[in-house]
């Protein structure tokens, strides 16, 4: 997760010092020591629990959630809402990242800067926002089960080897203000309820503010350039067929959600493939206001397709 920003900080050893004078030292408390001593297969079980906090991950989970709507308990526009929160935590991760430019552990696996994590943040952001979006069982059970994500996803990080304890804290301490921010301020999040057309595109947009913010700490960086675009294009679109998406919410015929769930992955692999290229960084944007746009008039294309 995003691998494209200095690179070399994880290699540079402790001299290196970010905000404040902080370096290697200052972060550590024994952690790495611990994890040393962790058989493998539990290290091997945490590297496959860290994927529940992998952007990619996430989105393709919530924009499934979006395809089919209220059939697995979410209003659309809930997951709409959850996927532009998720832009939103990509951008506060690399901005934070760039602010601090404080490097990974000794030995990491991943290149880039360290703190805070972004799998955690990410993780406290989708799991969290999804569970307080939802409205399928029981309010204190959603909440539950996002918060046994979230630790699980912390303790992968830190059990892998790639952030330190503070990172991981960090990130869901930034996730966790983020959400309480959004849902103190957007109207009609106080209570469980469908977030209303406005609050939808206000996320998108302030997703897009806060990662256009990132991608001038960092204008390499693909993923918020991707999210810049996915934040207008999905705006703009929610705008116009917003209402008509929710419409389809409970009325869509099993055969149009079975479609809807085969083609859903599409716009994403287009922005994921599009991320693997060395291309200017307006064909980012574009793709993913491409991905943004498909994305959400999916449901409205398929059921004006086989309704």
């Amino acid at each position: 997760m995003y691998t494209h920003s200095s690179a070399a900080a994880s290699a540079s050893g402790g001299a290196l010092a970010g905000a404040g004078g902080l370096t290697f030292a200052s972060r550590g408390v024994g952690e790495l020591a611990v994890v040393e001593s962790i058989p493998d297969t539990i290290v091997s079980l945490f590297s496959v629990l860290t994927h529940l906090g992998d952007p990619w991950v996430c989105l393709f989970g919530v924009s499934f959630a979006y395809v089919v709507g209220e059939r697995i308990g979410i209003d659309r526009s809930a997951a709409a809402f959850v996927l532009g929160l998720g832009l939103g935590a990509v951008g506060l991760t690399v901005g934070l990242k760039e602010l601090f430019a404080l490097p990974r552990p000794p030995g990491a696996a991943e290149p880039g800067y360290g703190f805070p994590s972004g799998h955690t943040l990410g993780a406290t952001v989708f799991w969290g926002g999804t569970a307080l979006a939802a409205n399928v069982g029981r309010r204190r059970l959603r909440l539950g089960v996002a918060a046994a994500a979230v630790v699980a996803v912390a303790a992968s990080r830190v059990i892998i080897g790639v952030h330190y304890l503070a990172d991981v804290i960090a990130g869901v301490t930034v996730g966790v203000a983020f959400l309480a921010i959004v849902f103190a301020a957007g109207p009609g999040l106080r209570r469980p309820a469908a977030p209303s057309d406005r609050t939808v595109i206000m996320c998108y947009l302030a997703g897009g503010v806060i990662s256009a913010a990132a991608a001038f700490t960092n204008p390499i960086e693909i993923e918020v350039l991707l999210g810049v675009g996915t934040a207008v294009g999905g705006a703009a679109i929610w705008s116009v067929l917003g209402r008509a998406a929710l419409d389809t919410n409970g009325d869509l015929s099993t055969r149009s959600v079975v479609v809807g769930a085969v083609a859903f992955p599409l716009p994403l692999v287009v922005m994921a493939a599009v991320a693997e290229l060395s291309m200017g960084s307006l064909a980012f944007v574009a793709a993913g206001a491409f991905g943004g746009v498909t994305l959400l008039s999916l449901p409205v294309a398929v059921s004006s397709l086989f309704e």
